[in-house]
């Protein structure tokens, strides 16, 4: 049994009902938003008691709603920073190092739940269908649980971080600067860096040299140039994926006015800014490794990664439209280069450890 309601932004259960607090047996599941993130929002929820709500097993719901597969995101700069410490023999703290690891997931989910919050509130997941977790959406927890597991969490990534600072106060001022992104990345809900032109500058920086040069530090080893090159090199290949789900879902996002720099560019340009990134990440990859991991394998990767890329840009090219498969398509042959961009580089980095 299920009835639907459908309140405007200035109604006073409005927040509950987004919040999933209004009733303890029961579930507002959104089903039309109309005018997302403006005074004249209104939400049409189906209400249905929770216990007809069908959860997946344990497993799923878990790794849906901590979104395990980004976990990528940042194991992997960790190993390429890890592999290069032993490569080099400067990894010498194992026992920090084991810290920031925890420390840096701890924070990542924390993160990826508040985004899951705050995208949920001001419209984003109810507008875009395949945006975020959807376990709010689909009511298989509530916006405030999402809210309270994610403060939980950051408050034990910040703990984590302190053993950390003890040992080597060089690492408390890449520490404080990150949390001071993401803190204002999650709790602003105005003027967030994810909702600003060029914004995704921001993440470049969490998820690229901050994250790579503090595990650097974090593990006893000394600064150098090759862990901050490192993490933009990866940063850039971050924001690749980032404007290309954004490419993806520009049609809708545009109509329900959330902005990011592919919406303002629009479709033609933002075309050819996906296409120019993904040429450059070719081209610093290669300049990285011409300085720090050997000319010959910069040379031979970007051989590789330039005769993948062809099939998707002329995709992306063919393109004529900002909505349909074909778009799609051009999304799947982007994210299998970034996978196989992976693929090389974890390749390159146990055959430098083995061989």
């Amino acid at each position: 049994m299920s009835d639907l309601v459908t309140l405007s932004k200035n109604s006073p259960e409005f927040e509950s009902y987004l919040l999933g607090t209004f009733a303890k047996d029961k579930r507002a599941l959104p089903v039309k938003t109309l005018n997302a993130n403006s005074a004249s929002e209104t939400v049409t929820f189906r209400v249905v008691p929770v216990t007809s709500i069908e959860r997946p097993n344990l497993m799923t719901l878990v790794t849906q709603t901590f979104k395990v597969r980004s976990f990528l995101l940042v194991l992997l700069p960790l190993f390429l920073v890890l592999t290069k410490n032993i490569a080099d023999q400067t990894f010498l703290e194992p026992i920090t190092a084991s810290i920031a690891t925890i420390g840096v997931l701890l924070a990542f989910v924390a993160v990826n739940l508040r985004n899951d919050y705050m995208d949920h509130m001001k419209g984003v997941d109810r507008v875009l269908i395949e945006s975020g977790s959807r376990a709010i959406q689909k009511g298989w927890v509530t916006a405030a649980q999402v809210k309270s597991q994610s403060s939980l969490l950051l408050t034990l990534a910040v703990a984590s971080s302190l053993p950390i600072v003890f040992a080597f106060p060089s690492v408390a001022m890449l520490i404080a600067s990150g949390l001071f992104a993401g803190l204002w990345a999650q709790f602003k809900k105005a003027d967030s860096f994810k909702y600003q032109i060029g914004g995704e500058l921001v993440l470049f920086l969490l998820l690229g040299p901050l994250l790579t040069v503090g595990y650097q530090l974090a593990m006893g080893a000394p600064y150098d140039q090759e862990s901050f090159w490192l993490g933009c090199v990866w940063g850039w290949l971050v924001l690749f994926i980032v404007h290309l789900r954004n490419f993806v879902n520009l049609m809708p996002s545009a109509q329900a006015g959330f902005t990011n720099t592919v919406t303002w560019l629009g479709f033609d340009k933002a075309r050819r800014l996906i296409a120019v990134w993904w040429l450059l990440f070719i081209l610093f990859n290669f300049v990285y490794h011409a300085l720090f991991a050997g000319f010959y394998w910069g040379f031979y990767l970007s051989l590789v990664l330039l005769f993948v890329s062809i099939n998707f840009i002329m995709k992306l090219k063919a393109l004529s439209s900002p909505v349909g498969s074909d778009l799609k398509a051009v999304f799947r042959s982007g994210y299998y280069l970034f996978l196989i961009a992976i693929g090389l580089w974890i390749f390159e980095c146990l055959w430098y450890l083995y061989l």
